[in-house]
């Protein structure tokens, strides 16, 4: 990877946002690998280093995300998927 990658890789992550809506683009694969290889740097507890990736494309990212669909929208199937914990609080206190 050359410098002028290492700083576009490096620039995206540093200027970082959330987005609640995504373009159908699909994303040339050099930039998925420039961005796991900044993102393998990234520190972790004790180093464990625990992730794993995994990238879709194409029929298996359409099946995978009619699969989740199907399982959010199935009434008889909620019990199934609930959380482990209480991630958000019940009751939200100022300035929230």
């Amino acid at each position: 990877m050359n410098q002028e990658q290492v700083r576009y890789v490096d620039d995206a992550i540093c200027s970082r946002h959330s987005v609640r809506a995504f373009l159908d683009t699909p994303i040339e694969t050099q930039v998925i690998k420039d961005i796991l290889t900044v993102a393998s740097r990234a520190p972790s507890g004790t180093n464990t280093q625990p992730w794993k990736v995994v990238v879709l494309r194409g029929a298996s990212l359409r099946r995978l995300t009619q699969a989740i669909l199907a399982a959010h929208n199935d009434p008889s199937s909620a019990n199934d998927h609930v959380e482990e914990y209480q991630y958000y609080p019940v009751e939200w206190r100022s300035p929230y």
